[in-house]
């Protein structure tokens, strides 16, 4: 062991330097990565991990600044004990938090953490006055904190970190999440070893014999370079664990996102169905229906209705087929006057309803193709129930353009409603749905024998 010995006291600087590397690195990694899983519960401690993994890295720091110093000034000995201390307070704070279920309220979460830090405090404190030589209070500081805090900190955060991911994590069946976990409590349980069992020499039990100089005379490896390894080991098992969690958290709301995304897909077909071919072919009906009673009175008119419902359905074979190859649909190419002018037009010919278009103001702020394509197929549905269900004899779209906000008045003078159905009627559902978006309102009134007018105002 002496050649190992030999080679390691060489660079002893250096290995304290990489230890307060490996812990630094584990303060920075868990403040990018806890933000991130702020919600999951494994994460809610690991702050207080960083905290010790910051203290632990300047406590190594100031060991190795302590070491190139032939005669280190008073308050970087004082620093470095009040670091260390605060370092391990945290660490048995971690702990706590991870062993005691979630309740931010509760005292216990805190308490023996503080407590023992304060009666660390007070002892030093008491020491200090009473004359006590200060190479003993740092050496009896450090020896309490690592046996008082250290210690039970690593070990019970092992313990607790076990205790939640078996909890937590393994009802999940994320066995990678598991696996770096375990690496995470093994090197909990390895730092509660060298950094809280073994420390500085003293002439007591049991700091006589489990002491880093006796360590290093056994095994030839020193400290710093356990503790290093012991940080690193923590760094690897939390960032990974977490990192894989981060991931299955990405791709359940991939899942999530793809499935919203196909029932809304499927709401727009369906809505797209109702509204333009089922309307279609109820207007195909009607010129049929027509074309029957006038066939033998009127052979001429029923050739012709007869020639339109053929039309008629030829064009909504063609965007059954257009549904079929195209889910989107083509946009409309009309501006909203004339798309609407020549839907009336047509409802005015099948239906043989008296129907009155009326527009008022200028269209001097055009709305997109996609705007356009709702509000025509909210004035077709409008339309179809006004011939369907109102038992109306005059039908009236009143279009009037605003300072900012347009507004479609669709009226009948048909039996009306007692009230509005609240769970019946596809086409009702369908006008609020593309009401909601076009970001407009939709007012219906309605009364038993008055009609009925849907008001829809669309800001521009």
């Amino acid at each position: 062991m002496l050649w190992l010995r030999e080679a390691f006291a060489s660079h002893q600087l250096m290995l304290e330097l990489l230890h307060g590397q490996a812990f630094f690195v584990l303060g920075l990694s868990i403040i990018f990565l806890a933000r991130q899983g702020a919600r999951l519960e494994i994460a809610r401690g690991l702050p207080l991990l960083a905290v010790f993994g910051f203290c632990e890295a300047l406590v190594a720091w100031s060991t190795a600044w302590l070491m190139s110093l032939s005669a280190p000034p008073l308050w970087l000995i004082w620093s470095r004990l009040i670091l260390l201390t605060i370092g391990y307070a945290f660490l048995l704070a971690f702990a706590v938090r991870t062993h005691l279920p979630l309740d931010k309220h509760h005292w216990k979460r805190w308490a023996l953490a503080s407590g023992v830090l304060l009666a660390w405090l007070l002892a030093l404190g008491i020491a200090r006055l009473s004359g006590v030589p200060s190479e003993h209070i740092w050496l009896g500081g450090e020896i309490a904190a690592r046996y008082g805090l250290a210690l039970p900190g690593g070990v019970m955060g092992a313990w607790a970190l076990h205790r939640q991911t078996r909890r937590t994590i393994e009802p999940a069946r994320l066995p990678l999440v598991v696996s770096h976990l375990n690496i995470t409590e093994f090197a909990l349980g390895l730092f509660a070893l060298f950094g809280g069992l073994f420390g500085p020499g003293a002439p007591i039990f049991p700091m006589s014999v489990l002491n880093e100089g006796n360590l290093l005379r056994t095994i030839g490896i020193p400290i710093s370079l356990l503790r290093g390894l012991s940080g690193m080991g923590i760094t690897f098992g939390v960032v990974r664990a977490l990192s894989i969690v981060f991931n299955e958290i990405e791709l359940w709301l991939e899942s999530v996102e793809r499935t919203q995304a196909l029932a809304r897909e499927r709401e727009r077909i369906g809505r797209e169905l109702h509204d333009g071919i089922i309307q279609s072919i109820y207007a195909a009906g009607l010129m049929l229906e027509g074309a029957q009673h006038s066939i033998s009175a009127e052979p001429t008119v029923a050739s012709t209705q007869l020639s339109r419902a053929i039309t008629s359905l030829n064009q909504t074979i063609q965007d059954i087929r257009r549904y079929i190859f195209d889910l989107r649909g083509e946009m409309p190419r009309d501006d909203l006057e004339t798309g609407l002018s020549k839907m009336i037009k047509d409802f005015r010919i099948n239906t043989l309803l008296k129907t009155k278009f009326i527009v008022e103001g200028e269209d001097t702020r055009p709305l997109t193709a996609e705007r356009r394509q709702h509000i025509f197929q909210i004035t077709r549905e409008a339309l179809a129930n006004a011939a369907r269900h109102a038992q109306a004899r005059q039908v009236e779209v009143h279009l009037r353009y605003g300072v900012n906000a347009l507004q479609l008045r669709i009226s009948d003078d048909g039996i009306g409603l007692p009230s509005l159905p609240i769970n019946k009627g596809q086409g009702l559902r369908n006008i609020r749905e593309r009401a909601r978006l076009l970001d407009g309102m939709l007012d219906i009134d309605t009364a038993p024998n008055k009609g009925m007018a849907i008001i829809l105002t669309v800001p521009y």
